[in-house]
């Protein structure tokens, strides 16, 4: 049988791969300056990447990013103020520190610690992360070369803690406060592990001022401004690149009929067969899928440097998983509350154990009847591997222990964010 030619299709100049904000924003950029051949090829039936808002009647779900952080500076905060995306005030909320008090802390049995030991407890670890943090701000260098954040906190809280006039009782409550909050830090992280996490460079990333700040009417509104910009036909969705060829050379032919080599092209191969030609290419597709795909995904391969840094970043698994009751257990208002173990019990010690990773739950002011938690690791991926009953069997039977409420129903609904099972992710943290 004779080979099938694939269809090549004469396109714009400008090809951005990947329907994401970046995506998005470049192209919207482009077209306001005066670029007409503009095309976004996205892999899914939607736009927005990890930004990926739900709609379930009244509640507003974000399965993916959650909030704008910070607000002096961000391009994103000065969007939304610009268009009024912050004007319904009834479903606004804002989160001025990064470790703060959500609600009631419970431990097992229904013991809801003292606020105020809680609150003494976050000064203390707030400032332990500040020291992590100052080795990369002011240059300092770790005794050990190779010590991680995780050893370095478990080595420095227990001599403040040692330091503290609090009686035995009280130190043994933020010890355990400590130990769940470590499980915390893998979240906002990404890691597995705070073990993971070299400490020498832990303060590269900086949090923007002004707090973390919810979108209230949903974060696809955002992305709804700029795609106003974009003209719908310049979007092709379900369209999933396999490779893209660039540094071409073509071939075109003068007026007098002679063939000379003019400009270095670039050719988009789609999963379809298709061809995109393109003068210019803007990929954004995610870590996560180049560290996967990089030296198949781009041909001629990126150079043997750039590809030895994609495959040492780092980038690891941050599940959402949410439970949607009919009537909320929890105090109305609440923006959510925390779990403690014991400081006698166990970690995880495999991912079997994944639900003993639980500590913050949080409730969105857009979805009031949702409550939703984070996992992360080894944990998260085993997680993703089980019945969705049994994840929120499990999840149900942890929160009747820790609060001491029984009569806690089974959800009527569950959503998980399975990162590994979306091929055009391959990893992700989900946050905003």
């Amino acid at each position: 049988m004779a080979a099938v030619s694939p269809k090549v299709t004469a396109t714009g100049k400008v090809v951005i791969i990947g329907g994401g904000m970046a995506g998005i924003s470049a192209a919207q950029r482009l077209t306001a300056a005066g670029w007409t051949d503009v095309r976004i090829v996205e892999a899914r039936d939607r736009p927005g990447g990890r930004m990926w808002t739900q709609r379930l009647g009244p509640n507003i779900i974000e399965l993916g990013a959650n909030w704008i952080h910070g607000s002096e500076g961000n391009p994103i905060y000065k969007l939304a103020e610009d268009h009024n995306l912050l004007k319904n005030t009834a479903r606004l909320q804002t989160f001025k520190d990064r470790y703060r008090l959500r609600g009631d802390t419970f431990m097992p049995g229904g013991q809801v610690i003292d606020r105020e030991i809680v609150q003494e407890f976050l000064h203390m670890y707030e400032e332990l992360i500040e020291e992590c943090c100052n080795f990369f701000l002011n240059e300092k260098t770790p005794h050990n070369p190779d010590e991680s954040v995780g050893n370095y906190l478990e080595q420095e809280f227990p001599k403040r803690l040692n330091q503290a006039t609090d009686n035995d009782d009280v130190k043994r409550l933020k010890m355990a406060l400590f130990k769940q909050h470590l499980k915390q830090e893998t979240f906002t992280t990404g890691c597995h592990n705070m073990k993971e996490v070299g400490l020498d460079n832990f303060g590269q990333y900086v949090s923007i001022p002004g707090g973390n700040i919810n979108l209230p009417d949903g974060y696809d509104t955002v992305f709804g401004v700029l795609l106003k910009d974009i003209p719908s036909e310049c979007i092709l969705y379900n369209k999933q690149v396999k490779c893209v060829l660039w540094d071409q050379v073509e071939a075109d032919t003068n007026s007098s009929g002679a063939e000379h080599h003019s400009h270095h092209a670039v050719s988009i191969v789609c999963e379809d067969g298709e061809i995109l030609k393109a003068d210019h290419i803007i990929i954004t597709v995610p870590l996560g899928f180049l560290k996967k795909h990089a030296s198949t995904f781009l041909q001629p391969p990126l150079p043997e440097k750039k590809l030895r840094s994609i495959a040492k970043m780092g980038f690891g698994v941050v599940d959402k998983i949410f439970l949607e009751y009919e009537k909320p257990f929890w105090e109305a208002g609440s923006p959510g509350f925390q779990l403690v173990c014991r400081e006698e019990e166990t970690e995880p010690r495999c991912p079997e154990e994944w639900y003993k990773k639980l500590y913050i739950f949080y409730v969105d002011p857009k979805a009031p009847n949702t409550v939703f938690c984070w996992l992360s690791g080894e944990e998260a991926l085993h997680m993703e591997t089980l019945p969705e009953e049994e994840v929120a069997h499990k999840i149900v039977e942890v929160l009747r222990r820790f609060t001491g409420n029984d009569e806690i129903p089974l959800p009527q609904s569950r959503t998980a964010i399975i990162a590994l099972k979306d091929k055009h992710l391959a990893w992700i943290y989900y946050d905003g």
